[in-house]
């Protein structure tokens, strides 16, 4: 007789899959517009470039390209990535440099390396979901930094760091995902003292940084850690996703000697290492030095789709919303006023059916999944119609929201 399986480990067994991602089966119907998925514009992404680039490495196959490769990544593609690097002000060589399977990946393994069940990972107030969901399937204990319009709160983050010692600190400096926060640079000084006093290892995740309208964010934590010689240890990561495509699925890594021998081991034991065929092509694409032209059009172009929605939803939400006009990244961060009932994940899916416009509430974003009275709002994806459209219909239903709460107050 066979045994029975055990069930399911308690933190797989008892977790939530993304909001999000559910939501992107919604946002296929007739008629939708969803201000949900952080997804770049089609109409943006390099198709040409990327076909050239193809055909380049179709032309040239052997059989030694569709052999295993290295874990840490071919060997080209980490010089290339060691340049782009470099362009951003960090010193690194391709020995420094690990190619991941997007940085989500890089997230997941530098969890498993870095996290011992029960040990704390401090995070902002609100977060990119998958990163949240990475450190839990690690055992962490997650600790909640208070943030602001201007990221996370560093002179609150001493205390929290004293009570609770942390083992990691994971942040978004640039555009942060859900809130567009920038960290200033006095606030990243600051953190990486706090980091080398307390022994904090920072993962600093990057896949906005590149995606600035008028002016660029400061230099990275890891840049400014190198700059100063300072014994704070700096995972950085970045992400081809936003700047090239999305299919791809690659990532960077530059990190510590030690953390990288440690992601290397547990990427073995993931994947082996990332497909051959998607670094051939990466690395014909950037070797054709197109990458800076690229950036050069993606900026303005974002910028065009952050002011279409900012301005339709002052027109349409007036009042409904308070919001600041994204300066880079994908996002809009917008409060619902005090008046509004606090709606959980599934209201907003049934106001999103009910709407035809999908937003993503607050709620996806925090460590207790409470209601929250903050939407995130992307502008990415939709075309400038369909931005002014989904803004249009956003205002509707809040109007509809707050009649019904206004009713409601006058009838208790």
């Amino acid at each position: 007789m066979t045994a029975a399986r055990g069930p399911l480990r308690p933190l797989y067994a008892q977790a939530s899959g993304s909001p999000i991602r559910a939501m992107l089966a919604l946002a296929g119907r007739e008629g939708m517009v969803s201000l949900a998925g952080g997804h770049p514009d089609p109409a943006l992404l390099p198709a040409e470039w990327l076909r050239e680039s193809l055909l380049e490495v179709a032309g040239q196959l052997q059989g030694r390209n569709l052999q295993y490769g290295a874990t840490e990544g071919l060997p080209a593609l980490r010089e290339a990535s060691a340049a782009v690097l470099r362009q951003r002000g960090l010193a690194a060589r391709a020995e420094d440099v690990l190619i991941t399977t997007g940085s989500q990946q890089a997230i997941d393994l530098l969890a498993r390396v870095l996290v011992e069940p029960g040990e704390g990972v401090a995070v902002e107030s609100f977060n990119y979901p998958a990163a949240l969901q990475a450190f839990r399937f690690a055992g962490a204990s997650l600790v909640e930094v208070p943030t602001d319009a201007q990221g996370m709160d560093v002179e609150k983050l001493e205390a929290l760091l004293r009570a609770e010692s942390p083992r990691v600190l994971y942040v978004v400096p640039n555009f942060a995902n859900p809130t567009g926060a920038v960290m200033p640079l006095a606030r990243r000084l600051r953190l990486l003292e706090l980091a080398a006093q307390y022994g904090v290892t920072l993962i600093e995740d990057d896949p906005y940084g590149e995606l600035w309208f008028d002016t660029a964010p400061p230099p990275s934590l890891a840049q400014l850690n190198q700059q100063a010689g300072s014994p704070a240890q700096v995972a950085y990561m970045t992400s081809y996703s936003k700047v090239v495509a999305p299919a791809l699925r690659l990532g960077v890594l530059l990190a510590p000697a030690d953390i990288a021998r440690g992601v290397v081991l547990a990427k073995q034991a993931a994947d082996v290492h990332s497909g051959s065929l998607e670094q051939l092509t990466l690395t014909a694409m950037l070797a054709s030095g197109r990458l800076a032209s690229h950036l050069d059009m993606l900026r303005p172009a974002y910028a065009a789709k952050g002011d279409t929605l900012d301005q339709a939803l002052r027109t349409h939400c007036g009042g409904l919303l308070e919001f600041d006009k994204p300066r880079g990244g994908m996002f809009i961060w917008a409060k619902l006023p005090s008046s509004m009932p606090l709606l959980s994940t599934q209201s907003w899916v049934d106001f999103g059916l009910a709407n035809q416009v999908l937003v993503v509430p607050g709620a996806a974003f925090s460590i207790s999944g409470a209601a929250q009275p903050w939407l995130r709002l992307s502008f990415a994806n939709p075309a400038h119609q369909a931005l002014r459209q989904g803004a249009e219909r956003l205002g509707r239903g809040l109007r509809e929201l707050a009649a019904q709460a206004t009713k409601a107050a006058a009838n208790n």
